[in-house]
């Protein structure tokens, strides 16, 4: 799992964005996305702020960054690892990545009634991975290809032994996803409103014998990934620099659960989706956030397999 991003030959900073500082380290605050910021940076990673630097007086070498425009500031800064999409971006994404979901489900479902005996699990195998073929064109298109460096602007670049602080982050989140959504499940069920309660998990979409494995592989590391990469990575990381860490996690988890189409997730995927994002953005790593997502996703699977 990495911890920090960098590619080869990239220069750009070694401190990952939102991560812990370590023993001897200065550290600040970015003015305007908020992230944590090392001393003698000389510009924020993860929206190009220059600190102190006006239009024409950017002291770094042009040939290694990219001139940029902050129409909320009026400043011209450069970066190399920042965010080259915006709110148009995030929304035609939003609308092209509902519209591939309707597609792949008419097209999963055609295909999954030609093996009848497990109809549900092939349509829902087949619609994931047509999904993540999406989510993947649209990021890519509509943000990352205008990207130097596009597997460092998500922090998905360089995998490497993670810190204990960075795992116990992931544990973290995950038990607290985990927790706020026993909490809610009891909450509504001792109110009695049905219509707010969570639905079980369908067993019918989970594959029979050794071909479980690759329900596991569909639904607790593709959908992780994919689901990751477009919420966290693409909506939150466009966010970010526009509206701040709080206001961006808030904004793409209301996103987040309004995907998930039934009443009785909306709230407990809303909170899932807070903490996640936080997550990211306190790691600085998308793979922390692809890791606790997986982990609640087969979490979930295990225990239906084991008892449906």
């Amino acid at each position: 799992m990495p911890w920090r991003w960098s590619e080869q030959d990239e220069h750009l900073p070694n401190q990952t964005v939102g991560e812990p500082p370590r023993e001897g380290d200065d550290f600040t605050h970015c003015p305007d996305c908020g992230l944590n910021w090392e001393i003698g940076q000389g510009e924020c990673s993860g929206c190009g702020h220059v600190p102190g630097q006006l239009s024409g007086e950017i002291g770094i070498d042009a040939s290694a960054v990219e001139p940029t425009f902050a129409p909320t500031t009026g400043r011209v800064t450069r970066r190399k690892g920042g965010v080259t999409w915006g709110g148009g971006q995030i929304i035609a994404g939003i609308i092209l990545v509902i519209v591939s979901l309707f597609i792949s489900a008419a097209v999963a479902s055609i295909f999954g009634s030609l093996y009848p005996e497990q109809e549900d699990a092939v349509a829902t195998w087949i619609a994931v991975h047509l999904m993540a073929l999406a989510i993947a064109t649209v990021v890519w298109f509509l943000g990352l290809r205008h990207s130097r460096y596009p597997l460092a602007v998500l922090r998905l670049s360089r995998v490497r032994m993670p810190r204990k602080s960075t795992v116990l982050l992931m544990v973290g989140a995950l038990a607290a996803s985990l927790f706020a959504t026993s909490l809610y499940a009891g909450v509504v069920e001792w109110l009695g409103i049905e219509v707010l309660s969570p639905p079980n998990l369908d067993s019918d979409i989970i594959f029979d014998g050794p071909a479980v494995l690759l329900t596991f592989q569909a639904l607790a590391f593709v959908t992780p990934l994919s689901e990751e990469i477009f919420f966290r990575g693409f909506i939150f990381r466009g966010l970010l620099p526009r509206l701040g860490p709080w206001r961006a996690i808030v904004i793409s988890a209301l996103v987040f659960s309004s995907f998930h189409l039934s009443f009785g997730v909306l709230i407990p995927i809303f909170i899932t989706g807070v903490l996640f994002a936080w997550l990211y953005w306190r790691t600085g790593s998308l793979w922390a956030a692809v890791g606790a997502h997986a982990g609640q996703n087969a979490l979930a699977l295990g225990v239906q397999a084991l008892t449906g």
